[in-house]
């Protein structure tokens, strides 16, 4: 019978996570540069980046909608305290 230690069994278990790791690192890279590549190429549009500048466009413009109502409230108040 192979009967392992605990301390093998450890180390065994220690060597797997490690390579698991740097197994999942490389394939992050490889699918980052992948990602890059097709977005340079027009292919795949659809990214984080673009997608924050959708919601920081969409933020802009609800902070000027909020801003040009705060002023027509402070007018129409305005005129119905003077009048």
């Amino acid at each position: 019978m192979n009967l392992k230690t605990r301390a093998e069994i450890k180390k065994d278990n220690q060597l797997n996570e490690k390579t698991q790791k740097e197994r999942d690192k490389k394939r992050k890279q490889v699918e980052h540069k992948y990602q890059k590549k097709l977005e340079k190429e027009g292919l795949v549009t659809k990214s984080r980046k673009s997608e924050n500048d959708k919601i920081r466009d969409r933020g802009r413009k609800l902070d000027k909608i909020i801003l040009v109502v705060t002023v027509l409230l402070i007018i129409v108040l305005a005129i119905v305290f003077i009048f």
